[in-house]
């Protein structure tokens, strides 16, 4: 009968050692981008983003008149 605990534990050893290895890659390659003297940031802005900052702030809602001021 197969071994599968040991199955299993090969496996997710493999796939964890992967996934850092493609992590590391894409550090590498994110640091060679920043360390490019062609490199030009763009600050992203989504929309829903623009759309708080050109929005003018509501009116403040008034309250109702107190039982007193009745």
């Amino acid at each position: 009968m197969p071994d599968y605990q040991k199955m299993y534990h090969s496996l997710f050893n493999d796939v964890t050692d992967a996934i850092a290895k493609l992590q590391q890659a894409q550090q590498k390659t994110e640091e060679m981008y920043m360390d490019s003297k062609e490199t030009v940031l763009t600050p992203f802005v989504k929309k829903s983003e623009e759309q708080k900052n050109d929005r003018k702030p509501a009116p403040a809602k008034k309250k109702p008149p107190s039982h007193d001021e009745r």
